[in-house]
């Protein structure tokens, strides 16, 4: 485990939920009247946590399965840590964040098998 590249691309990976989350909420409040657009939401973090372990294990070259395990460790302690501090830890959705494991693993994966 390299940890100065796991802390960077989970750094990452917290900027990229939090640009794209931005820009759809912008987009949703200026633009679109359509209330289907906000299913959208449910596909930012699932999609950064994927290019974000891609990115990772690509960069690593070694053994994406742990790799993308990692970047799921680390960005559920974020968010169990935020919500401790918050006093709202109840509300966190863990089927919902065990779901996200997967994809993050098939982004590890892929991103090492990339040349």
């Amino acid at each position: 485990m390299k940890i100065g590249a796991l802390v960077k691309y989970s750094l990452y990976l917290m900027i990229m939920i939090f640009v794209t989350s931005l820009i759809l909420t912008v987009y949703l409040y200026f633009f679109s009247t359509n209330q289907a657009i906000e299913l959208a939401y449910n596909f930012v973090v699932p999609l950064c946590m994927f290019v974000a372990s891609l990115l990772y294990s690509r960069s690593t070259h070694e053994k994406g399965l742990l790799r993308g395990m990692e970047i799921w460790i680390l960005y559920f302690a974020v968010i169990f840590i935020i919500k401790f501090i918050m006093k709202s830890a109840d509300e966190i959705n863990i089927i919902q964040n065990l779901i996200y494991l997967p994809i993050s693993i098939i982004g590890g994966v892929i991103g090492v098998n990339i040349k």
